[in-house]
């Protein structure tokens, strides 16, 4: 899969308001320059309006950009516009759901903690039915679009684009979803998918204890370029959180990263083998 266009958009802004500063421009002289309001500009920048190809080529010719930066800015304001692949799937998206498969698709390494149930992308289509038909029992309908949309997003795993390190609790394990058989084939597919070459899954038996951020469920995206992102599922909610963001008592992503990283090489949490699922966890 190709970079998302919610994070292209990111990538946009992010490098026209550095392009600005660099030109020693303000966004009110440059909303004057143009007639715009300075709210458009502000609005730009904080990614509240998509940037039309008209407005890249204004602005790189604003700020002086060399011929090469100028196309590289339009070429990525031109595939920041493309519809992503999940578009057909908005109805029974958050919008936060929506930036997290963003991020997802674009990040070089992703870490997922999950204490309930296994990660969406390493569920079978069977545990998938089982659990999202109990979650959206009013709405089968509903149920069965957010499968095809789980479904599709494994994609990324085989891609080999990124780096997954995932870290279950035990209770993930001992929870039966749907029956035996559903559980003893999502075993199979977890081992399978342990093996690729860019996946490490790890799991933390009940007999460690207590661990850090052990609570809630939550995703840790890094990429190449940029600040960390994380991604959390808790009772009020979903929540994205970024670096330096303000959010009064929340953590930043790097808190969530650290604490990965500690159960990880702690000795706390350890690798899934078949030994593991066949000698503890198969029916």
């Amino acid at each position: 899969m190709s970079e998302n266009p919610m994070f292209l958009r990111q990538r946009l802004r992010d490098r026209l308001k550095r392009a600005r500063e660099a030109a020693a421009l303000t966004q009110q002289q440059v909303a004057d320059r143009f007639s715009w309001s300075p709210s458009k500009v502000i609005r730009i920048e904080n990614g509240r309006i998509s940037v039309s190809i008209t407005d890249a080529m204004a602005l790189a010719d604003a700020y002086a950009l060399p011929t090469e930066e100028r196309e590289d800015l339009v070429a990525l304001a031109r595939a920041a516009r493309q519809p992503p692949w999940f578009a057909p799937y908005r109805g029974v998206m958050t919008p936060a759901l929506e930036a997290y498969i963003a991020y997802e698709e674009s990040a070089t390494i992703v870490r997922a903690f999950e204490r309930n149930v296994m990660p969406g992308l390493v569920q079978t289509e069977e545990y998938a039915r089982s659990l999202l038909q109990t979650i959206e029992e009013d709405r089968p309908e509903a149920a069965e679009h957010r499968i095809e949309l789980r479904i599709r997003r494994q994609q990324i795993l085989s891609s080999q684009q990124a780096e997954f390190f995932f870290i279950l609790d035990e209770s993930v394990l001992r929870r039966t979803i749907g029956s035996s058989e559903i559980m003893r084939q999502q075993c199979e597919t977890l081992l399978r998918v342990s093996e690729l070459p860019n996946v490490t899954v790890y799991y933390v038996p009940f007999a460690a204890g207590a661990y850090p951020f052990f609570r809630t469920p939550y995703q840790v995206f890094t990429f190449r370029d940029g600040d960390p992102v994380a991604y959390l599922e808790t009772t009020d909610g979903e929540f994205l959180l970024y670096e330096h963001a303000s959010g009064g008592d929340r953590r930043d992503p790097t808190d969530y990263l650290d604490a990965f990283l500690q159960v990880e090489r702690s000795g706390t949490a350890r690798p899934i083998t078949e030994d593991v699922l066949l000698d503890n966890f198969a029916d």
